[in-house]
């Protein structure tokens, strides 16, 4: 039995070390930016060196203004009146430029870094198997693509002011130390209590967006589903239970949302609080300094301004904390999906099928069993030969296996025990890539993307031209329509084909399988749900398609069948009969009661 496994797992509380994220963020997607980094770096120093200048120039001026003995500078006043507002221009216009200097460049790394994510993430979901990506849901896959990103581009935009912020708290802290020593280490015990309730708060807010971010999955499935049966939905009334449905999962994110909001809050205050009593207690000890005669007015001003000019690194590092926090959440979920491996995968010594050109393979199913994940098996003991050339159904009541023994072929799932082998070659000892090279699918239903026809049907052979991709359409009866769109071959098809019919959509799947021109043909209900005439045009082209080819179809309309090589009728995941139509029809078994259902034959007891 095939059992489907995620091989990274959270840890038992759901997270992952916050040291160990921001290792590998860095080792895996910003270390490529490290020259960029530094020179954003380099910025952030020049800014700093400029405010710390901004604050030695203020005692400047006010040691010219109010001249005294103990003051570090004596400047003259007139020196102070002629130069004072230059160097005060100069110091603001650096300020300025280096603030946005580092701004663009290290945004640039931000957003850069995110489009890579957005890429190795994508990149992974491609490689992983059906089952896997089908595990989480589309919802979960969609929202670590919109939710996740969005948290993550705010987090990864953001952080960089971080470092700027804590290049200018060195600078202002170092101009701090170097103009009263004793204030300074007042600064120095009463900040540093802001770190203890902003940790607590961090802690809070990771937890909650944890489970925003789950949650909004949740909802974002929701939607999709509803939005997809909106035809159902209306057909059957069913408007007002989905707003129910719908409903609890808007209150369900309302609620977590409230509660982050309400954490996240919380930050400002508590920086605002602890700022407030630290400036009272510095007034107080430099009260007390200057009436003692150990500094003076300029120096307590030039402090003040620097104390100023520090609350907003400061304050920016406290809300900085709690967008970090979500981001690391949102990180965690990204990893999560790199660290996933493909359960199916390229065997070590895989070797490449080859089919010479117009010998059709021969395909052979040895004792298969299959179940999918931990449930029952779906297929079990199955064998059956499919000469080369041969058009083979697959036949019986819904559940049989049909589904899943076409799952098999691709190796879009793995058999749990047996082999399929093609010309003697078990799949597992072929690279999947080569095996699906060798395979054209049609389903009932059409996946067509929301581009032009032409580009539809082009999927079967990116390599062909614009000629071949008409002689495809026009070998599947689709050329006569795709000519009368508004433009043709270039017309948009719409949203999963929306602009079509479904036959015509079926028509320009089915010219995306004579593109490919592959020898292995698996026609899965291909001509169901169409109307006569539709119906007729595919069925004259699934003909045409056949030819030279290896094919299995599976059909509950046996009228579509009825001339195939060899009809095998499955249940229960076996085949319990096989033969011609009327070998089956004569022997009376479950094939000849439902040829009897669907043809209306007298059927011998």
């Amino acid at each position: 039995m095939q059992k489907m496994t995620k091989d990274a797992e959270p840890q038992s509380d759901g997270s992952a070390p916050r040291s160990h994220l921001m290792r590998r963020l860095w080792a895996q997607f910003l270390s490529p930016y490290r020259g960029r980094l530094g020179l954003a770096f380099l910025f952030m120093v020049a800014l700093a060196a400029a405010e710390l200048g901004f604050v030695l120039l203020t005692e400047w001026i006010f040691s010219g203004l109010q001249p005294n003995e103990n003051s570090r500078f004596h400047a003259a006043a007139r020196d102070v009146m002629v130069w004072g507002p230059v160097f005060v221009i100069v110091l603001g216009l650096a300020q300025a430029l280096f603030f946005y200097l580092s701004a663009i460049t290290s945004q640039n790394i931000a957003v850069r870094t995110l489009r890579d994510l957005q890429r190795a993430m994508f990149g992974r979901i491609t490689e992983l198997d059906l089952a896997q990506s089908q595990d989480d849901g589309s919802g979960q896959l969609i929202s670590r693509f919109t939710n996740d990103m969005t948290v993550l581009r705010e987090s990864l935009t953001r952080a960089p002011n971080g470092v700027r912020d804590l290049v200018r708290l060195a600078g202002l802290v170092g101009a701090l130390a170097f103009l009263d020593w004793v204030l300074f280490l007042s600064v120095l015990i009463i900040y540093p209590t802001i770190g203890l309730p902003i940790t607590w708060l961090g802690k809070k807010i990771r937890q909650l967006g944890r489970s925003v971010q789950r949650q909004i999955g949740d909802m974002t499935g929701l939607l999709s589903e509803t939005l997809r049966g909106q035809r159902m939905v209306k057909t059957y009334r069913l408007e007002e239970q989905e707003r129910a449905r719908l409903g609890e999962a808007f209150d369900e994110r309302y609620t977590l949302l409230n509660r982050l909001i309400r954490i996240r809050a919380a930050n400002e205050p508590v920086v605002t609080v602890i700022g407030a009593i630290a400036i009272a207690a510095i007034i107080g000890i430099a009260a007390f300094r200057i009436e003692a005669g150990f500094m003076t007015g300029a120096d307590l001003v030039a402090f003040l301004v620097a104390m100023a000019m520090l609350s907003q690194p400061a304050r920016g590092l406290g809300t900085l904390n709690s967008v970090v926090q979500e981001g690391l959440t949102a990180l965690e979920r990204v990893f999560d999906v790199l660290d996933r491996t493909p359960a199916i995968s390229d065997a070590p010594d895989a070797k490449e099928l080859s089919v010479p050109n117009g010998q059709p393979p021969e395909i052979v199913f040895d004792r298969i069993s299959f179940g999918y994940g931990d449930g029952p098996a779906v297929i079990e003991d199955f064998s059956l030969t499919v000469p080369a050339g041969a058009t083979v159904a697959l036949v019986g009541p819904s559940g049989a296996g049909k589904s899943s023994v076409f799952n098999l072929i691709p190796r879009l799932y793995e058999a749990g025990s047996g082999d399929i082998m093609i010309n003697g070659l078990p799949v597992r000892q072929m690279t999947i890539g080569s095996l699906r090279d060798h395979i054209a699918l049609v389903s009932q239903d059409a996946v067509l993307f929301d581009v032009s026809a032409g580009e539809n049907i082009g999927f079967g052979d990116l390599s062909a031209d614009q000629p071949a991709i008409e002689a495809a359409a026009h070998a599947a009866a689709a050329d006569e329509f795709i000519a009368g769109l508004p433009d043709g071959y270039g017309s948009a098809v719409g949203e999963g084909g929306a602009n079509l019919s479904g036959g015509q959509r079926q028509r320009i799947a089915l010219a995306r399988a004579f593109l490919k021109d592959a020898p292995i043909l698996l026609l899965d209900e291909a001509t169901a749900a169409l109307d006569a005439e539709s119906e007729r045009l595919i069925g004259e082209a699934l003909i045409r398609l056949s030819e030279g080819r290896t094919t299995l179809v599976i059909a509950h309309r046996l009228a579509t069948v009825r001339h195939a090589d060899l009809i095998c009728v499955m249940d229960k995941g076996r085949i319990v009969e096989q033969g011609t139509h009327d070998e089956l029809v004569d022997r009376g078994g479950l094939y000849a009661r439902l040829a009897a259902l669907q043809f209306r034959e007298e059927v011998p007891a």
